[in-house]
């Protein structure tokens, strides 16, 4: 049974959340910690020095060039073009999710479809803008109908997701939905495991939380979702705008 949410606050018209008032958000978070689970991947080259000379939007760019020639896997037999990622090279709060839909198999940008419309609204409700930010995949392909990532799918884009984050060096990573949480974080478990305290990607916060896209299809949750990213207020000291009553 899912855990019960104060849903007398005023919400959002434009997104549904709860608006965060003095006594709504979370309180001693920081006394929680993190919890050192190392996510998945081979830290082995986490140290591996930048491109000397670059810039990390330049590092970036040459990423995405790899990964819009990847044929290390069978997406690329059916894909129309790669997602790699989009925002701000040094963003401090990074979201990831699950895999490109039909909109970002089109438009080659990751969150543009529906999906995408409601993470514009969250951020914004965070006091943000979408290019202050960074978005990304753990997958840059569309799996053919949405289905879910196949590990060796999964594998294949490991490499490219890590040098993303290894390049923008987030202070927090949220990761939307439970395969981008499972990877962030190294468990193979429930979301409902995953939510209410902060993770670990190789010493960098991760906060798991729902995808947009489950959000659009069970509204009830989005209060939960505005719950989750309390961590990320509390630790980014954001300002987030209050809603409309």
């Amino acid at each position: 049974m899912p855990e019960q949410v104060n849903h007398n606050d005023p919400i959002r018209s434009e997104t549904g959340f709860p608006h965060l008032g003095q006594d709504v958000h979370l309180r001693g978070i920081r006394g929680w910690g993190i919890q050192r689970v190392h996510g998945g991947g081979d830290s082995s080259c986490a140290d591996e020095p930048a491109q000397a000379g670059s810039s990390q939007g330049e590092i970036l760019a040459d990423l995405a060039a790899q990964v819009a020639n990847c044929r290390d896997c069978s997406l690329c037999e059916s894909r129309n073009l790669t997602a790699f990622g989009v925002g701000d090279p040094a963003a401090d709060l990074m979201f990831v999710g699950e895999a490109p839909g039909r909109e970002e198999d089109r438009t080659g940008e990751p969150f543009v479809g529906r999906a995408g419309q409601l993470l514009d609204r969250i951020i914004g409700a965070l006091g943000l803008r979408r290019e202050q930010v960074y978005i990304a995949n753990v997958l840059k392909c569309r799996p053919p109908d949405n289905r879910d990532p196949q590990p060796h799918e999964t594998d294949a884009c490991r490499t490219y997701l890590e040098q993303q984050i290894r390049v923008i060096q987030p202070r927090i990573l949220v990761a939307l939905g439970r395969p981008a949480a499972c990877w962030l974080t190294g468990q193979e478990t429930s979301l409902a495991r995953l939510r209410g305290r902060f993770h670990d990607w190789q010493g960098t916060p991760v906060v798991a939380t729902y995808h947009p896209a489950f959000l659009l299809r069970q509204e009830q949750y989005k209060a939960h979702c505005w719950q989750d990213l309390q961590q990320v207020i509390e630790y980014l000291d954001l300002t987030p705008v209050r809603g409309r009553s």
